[in-house]
């Protein structure tokens, strides 16, 4: 009887143990002038936090200045910098993206072409590889989980590793996430359609769009 009980105390031991594996995660935070574009294996829950699995992974992250105007906070700009790959490897720990936030106009539209970010684990600096995804057009609805599996079949700097890639299970998102374009994004990608617009067809649209509000 004992060594019944004692099979039966292991058998729930392991599975335990298995659990609490099977659910370690990282969890990621970033500030509010960025914006998580895709990762490489887990969940996006919103622009700022995602959920990864544990080991070798990646952000696609963009930094997001806002430059008030002087007039309407309707007329801010906003200054963005090419998609980041930021590569990593961590286990069951919440990490926090830590980079410089500019507040000057000039210093912000300099940082944007070349933005530094480092990914910190209760305070320590992890060690990550990270690069520019070079992209180009309006960007309308892109799929960035696809152009991030593009840059790692590329083979960029950043890019996971052949061992880490064969294990990849597939992204996912967060009920009421956004899988394509963020809120913030699609503002923009609206504006500059807009803008871009002659004053018949400015005309039409808000004709359009105002009853719907």
């Amino acid at each position: 009887m004992k060594g019944s009980q004692g099979w039966i105390g292991l058998t729930l031991l392991c599975a335990a143990t298995g659990m609490s594996t099977a659910q370690a995660e990282v969890e990621v935070v970033v500030p509010t002038d960025f914006q998580i574009l895709a990762v490489s294996s887990g969940t996006l829950q919103d622009e700022q936090h995602a959920t990864l699995a544990d080991g070798e992974q990646q952000l696609l992250v963009r930094y997001e200045g806002v430059i008030p105007s002087r007039n309407s906070s309707e007329n801010d700009r906003q200054v963005r910098s090419e998609p980041q790959v930021v590569r990593y490897q961590a286990s069951n720990q919440r990490l926090t993206l830590v980079a410089q936030q500019p507040a000057e106009e000039q210093a912000m539209v300099a940082y944007a072409k070349g933005p530094v970010v480092t990914l910190q684990a209760n305070g320590q600096a992890l060690d990550t590889q990270q690069d520019a995804l070079v992209t180009s057009g309006m960007l309308l609805g892109v799929d960035w989980s696809g152009k991030l599996a593009e840059y790692n079949r590329s083979g960029g700097k950043a890019a996971l590793t052949a061992g880490a890639i064969s294990a990849q299970p597939t992204a996912t998102f967060a009920s009421g996430a956004q899988p394509v374009v963020a809120a913030s994004e699609l503002e923009g990608q609206l504006q500059q359609l807009f803008l871009k617009a002659d004053p018949e067809l400015r005309k039409r649209f808000i004709g359009w769009a105002v009853p719907r509000l």
